[in-house]
Order: structure tokens, then C-alpha cells, then sequence
């Protein structure tokens, strides 16, 4: 029985983290698609309000809007393969960086998405102990590599940063600033980790 509780929780672990890009992804993809929809609509102005009603124009209008989304957002791929296209992505990341207002946010958004879409790289990397909220207690916290040298005024003084998830909802959680020797890294994988956390520590193997 633990060992089915272990599988399950390692699965549910996987597919979390598996479903995170795909819901951002569907959320974008509605948001558009709810735009194209309201476009089309606008453009059947001239049809009489009776008729736009009826359930054959709602769906041809729903069907019209797939296709053109489905449509815009294939031609927006090739076009950014492209050198032009490359160029103007280069031009928006440049507009977005210097504005002083939007600079964190959009850097820290960027990398979140090349986070979770990179095959290299993964958020939930490297379990560690660190001791929190007071000495002699610890917690589990992801080490999310050095801190850059802005928030690092001692440079004699290696500190990384550390990703504290919530439990039972590891999504959400806190960031600290941790002094090298005060981290313990944890010899196990980041499913495991994980399955502690979901768990509240129930499950343990």
C-alpha cells in the first residue's frame, strides 16, 4: 500500500508539473481567441440582430474565429523564425528592459517561461535544508543557483537563492537569501522532495 501511495504521488508530481506550461499556454490561446471572436462579431455589424442570434451564425462565427486565431498564431511562428522577426522580438525585449517600471516584472516573467520551457533547465532543481523560521528548525527549499551580485553587497560571501515552496500547494511559497554554509543539500531526488511537501511529510519513502 505505501508503495502504491509513493507511485501515485510521484505521477501526481509529474503531471503538475507537465500541465503548469499547458495551462498558461491554454490561457493565453483563450484570451486570444475571445479577442478574434469579439473582431469577427463586430464585422457581422450588418447582419440583422435576429439573425446573428441563431445558432448556425453563433457557430460559424465560432468556428471562423478557431480558424483565424489558429491561422494568425501559426504565421506569428514562422515570421519569428525569421531574421525580421528575430529583430523585432530583439526590439520589444529592448522596449520592455528600459522601462524602469516594467524591467523586474518582465525579466522575472521571461524567465520563469524559459524556466518551464527549457529541456536543460527546471524551477524545482536541487532540494536543500535550510533553517527556518528559527535555529534548530529546519525546511525543505529548492536552490535556485547564485544570487546575482546586486543583492550580494559581501562578495567575500557566496549566497544563493532559495525557493521555500507552501505545503500542501508548492506552487506558492517564498524567496530567501542564503549564506553558502547554511545550506544543506539533500542527497535525494526532486520528485521525492516533492512528495513530502504534497504529502505534509505523510508520505516518507
Amino acid at each position: 500500500m505505501n508503495k502504491i501511495i509513493k507511485l501515485t504521488f510521484s505521477f501526481f508530481f509529474q503531471g503538475l508539473l507537465a500541465l503548469l506550461p499547458l495551462i498558461v499556454s491554454a490561457y493565453i490561446i483563450f484570451f486570444f481567441y475571445g479577442f478574434v471572436e469579439r473582431i469577427l462579431d463586430g464585422l457581422f455589424v450588418f447582419v440583422p440582430e435576429e439573425f446573428r442570434q441563431t445558432t448556425q451564425m453563433i457557430v460559424i462565427i465560432k468556428i471562423m474565429s478557431f480558424i483565424v486565431m489558429f491561422c494568425l498564431i501559426t504565421l506569428l511562428g514562422l515570421f519569428v523564425k525569421t531574421v525580421a522577426g528575430k529583430l523585432l522580438l530583439s526590439l520589444i525585449d529592448s522596449f520592455f528592459m528600459s522601462i524602469p517600471g516594467l524591467r523586474p516584472v518582465y525579466r522575472a516573467t521571461r524567465q520563469v517561461i524559459h524556466s518551464f520551457s527549457s529541456s536543460k533547465t527546471s524551477f524545482f532543481l536541487n532540494p536543500v535544508l535550510v533553517e527556518y523560521p528559527s535555529k534548530g528548525i529546519w525546511t525543505i527549499g529548492f536552490n535556485t543557483g547564485v544570487v546575482p551580485d546586486e543583492f550580494n553587497p559581501e562578495k567575500e560571501i557566496k549566497r544563493f537563492s532559495i525557493f521555500i515552496p507552501t505545503t500542501p500547494n508548492p506552487t506558492s511559497g517564498f524567496l530567501m537569501i542564503v549564506n553558502n554554509d547554511q545550506i544543506r543539500p539533500l542527497k535525494m531526488k526532486t520528485e521525492k522532495a516533492m512528495q513530502f511537501l504534497l504529502t505534509g511529510g505523510v508520505v516518507k519513502d
